[in-house]
């Protein structure tokens, strides 16, 4: 018991030493300014220009936090964004950006902001950690996939027709789909489709949503609407980028999937084969020949179905003969 008082009272004293007394308010003494506004703004800006991102970081929290209410202290969030982007710590410089977007409605450097987010989500997507508990002293080891796919709606919807939307679009779909969310990223790639119809990150698209689909085929029992599908996307695909050689990759993954399928009828073909119905193996051999004729299965296919076609005829050669 004693030991706990102990302790407590020297917690309680070493949060006290770090605050002071500013205008009747006790404030972190890292945070209390001790000059002008325009002076720390002056090191702030000083900071910038020689990317001295540890002291930016110090200037931007004095001024933003001592004055607030002045155009300097709205500006300072900003920079405050930049220094924790530079510095790595992504989810300190998204909550800061999301201050600074929200303070004003015509933010001075809104487009520069908005860029910094979508970096931000691209890092979350590509692995980049968040603090545990949202808490800035502990480590970065929490996962921020969430986190990725809600700034990427928000750049989206901030900048609807930019550049930086059909970016954050592709970052988005690629998000969902390594998150097994295949219909919500199929949905996200047509997005992108219609809204940049022309731009290369569409033909990303096309190839992204082909890609989906041949995941979706590699499930025990391929459900045949996802090759129709594959198919109507790849003519899409063709239609709207004539000449494209990138569509070589989207032939490439449509064929993977035929030949998925046809070796799911190869299968069936083969057990029917070994139980002696020959007359069901001939139907699905003639499958793979009519459907898939150029899967890497096809030629085997035939061999067999010239096998399988005399020994059902033997069959009912012999049912007429009784």
């Amino acid at each position: 018991m004693k030991r706990s008082i102990v302790f407590f009272i020297l917690i309680s004293t070493s949060c006290f030493a770090s605050l002071t007394l500013r205008d009747g308010k006790l404030v972190q003494k890292e945070e209390a300014a001790t000059q002008p506004v325009q002076e720390h703004y002056s090191s702030l800006m000083q900071a910038y220009e020689t990317q001295d991102w540890k002291t930016l970081e110090k200037e931007a929290i004095v001024v933003s936090k001592s004055f607030p209410d002045t155009p300097f202290g709205k500006d300072a969030l900003y920079f405050l964004g930049v220094a924790y982007f530079k510095q790595e710590d992504f989810e300190m410089a998204n909550r800061h950006f999301k201050e600074y977007l929200t303070k004003e409605a015509t933010p001075k450097h809104f487009e520069e902001a908005i860029r910094y987010k979508f970096e931000i989500a691209d890092q979350f997507r590509n692995g980049a950690h968040k603090h545990l508990f949202g808490l800035k002293s502990m480590p970065k080891w929490a996962p921020a996939d969430d986190e990725a796919l809600q700034i990427y709606d928000e750049v989206i919807s901030a900048l609807p027709h930019n550049e930086l939307a059909a970016k954050a679009l592709y970052g988005k779909a690629k998000l969902q789909a390594k998150g097994e969310d295949y219909r919500a990223a199929i949905e996200t790639y047509q997005t992108l489709i219609r809204r940049f119809n022309k731009h290369p990150l569409a033909v990303e698209s096309y190839i992204g949503i082909g890609e989906i689909y041949l995941d979706q085929s590699k499930t025990e029992y391929p459900d045949p609407d996802f090759l129709d599908l594959a198919a109507l996307n790849l003519r899409k695909f063709q239609t709207s980028f004539p000449g494209e050689e990138k569509i070589a990759v989207a032939n490439e993954n449509f064929h993977k999937m035929e030949d998925r399928y046809a070796a799911s009828f190869y299968e069936t073909a083969q057990f029917y084969e070994r139980t002696k119905k020959w007359g069901a193996a001939k139907i699905y051999y003639t499958k793979i020949l009519a459907s898939f004729p150029e899967s890497h299965l096809a030629d085997r296919s035939r061999s067999r179905l010239e096998v399988v076609t005399v020994k059902a005829a033997e069959i009912d050669s012999k049912k007429a003969s009784k």
